[in-house]
């Protein structure tokens, strides 16, 4: 894993400017106000990302929380005899490690880089610490953590309902919000542990989405022509997915929550 000084080096390599909105580009941190944004990011560094890298093992004591700004990040899962199955993906939306804010620091699962590219990381102790000092920082990853395990609930429910050719559609629309490109590798044994299914399935699926003129797909290079014919043909989860982060991940509800909060300690 690449690192660089979390003082000096972070604004160079990140091309971060002195609003948290710009901050590595992450998403859920682009939420916080610029005081509490800038308070947090001093706290962090930058990271490389390597495909393939371990992160994390089910078992371990999380030393640190990963915020990606490019790349993605897996979660895997695997039961004694069988092979594992990735559960879900983290982009720059999101973040590796929430769970600390349940005042859990044993992670339940391995975490795997699927997509080279960088991180802002923060030691778990200094992340815990700040929760306590930023009270909107608090709500917002307590909210991610609501909307992700949201998101669990629907995929559970996907892979019992849905068929795999609507189940694929989802999941390449997924990568590619997170990749935020139309070219994508995924290997087929990556897209396997993803849908929980034999690689002849994943063959079978992606051949019909082909036919469709929606995507190409050769030696684990998938290319996106048609982004509005896969949402057509995915399955509403997808859909699902994303009004689930927008509904409870904005500024606006943020603001409003910590404001609350802070009036109730008043009385």
């Amino acid at each position: 894993m690449i690192f660089y000084n979390p003082k000096k080096a972070i604004l160079k390599e990140a091309n971060l400017t002195a609003k948290p909105t710009t901050f590595g580009k992450n998403r859920l941190l682009n939420l916080l106000p610029s005081s509490q944004g800038n308070q947090f990011i001093s706290h962090c560094e930058v990271v490389g990302l390597s495909l393939g890298e371990v992160i994390g093992n089910s078992g371990d004591l999380i030393r640190y929380v990963y915020f990606p700004t490019e790349g993605i990040i897996s979660w895997e899962k695997q039961i004694a005899g069988s092979p594992s199955i990735v559960i879900c993906l983290i982009g720059n939306e999101g973040m590796l490690n929430m769970r600390l804010v349940l005042g859990v620091d044993i992670t339940p699962c391995r975490a795997v880089v699927q997509k080279a590219g960088f991180a802002l990381r923060i030691a778990s102790t200094d992340f815990i610490h700040q929760l306590q000092l930023l009270p909107e920082l608090n709500l917002l990853v307590k909210r991610y953590t609501f909307v992700t395990y949201s998101q669990l609930l629907q995929t559970s429910a996907c892979n019992l309902f849905h068929v795999l050719e609507n189940r694929l559609a989802k999941l390449i629309l997924s990568f590619q919000d997170r990749s935020h490109s139309a070219e994508l590798h995924i290997t087929q044994e990556l897209f396997a542990q993803m849908l929980g299914v034999r690689r002849v399935g994943v063959t079978k699926a992606a051949g019909s989405l082909q036919r469709k003129n929606l995507i190409s797909y050769s030696r684990g290079n998938v290319i996106v022509h048609n982004s509005k014919g896969l949402k057509a043909v995915s399955c509403l989860c997808y859909e699902a997915d994303k009004e689930a982060y927008a509904q409870f991940l904005h500024l606006d509800v943020i603001k409003n929550d910590a404001l609350l909060i802070a009036l109730e300690g008043l009385l």
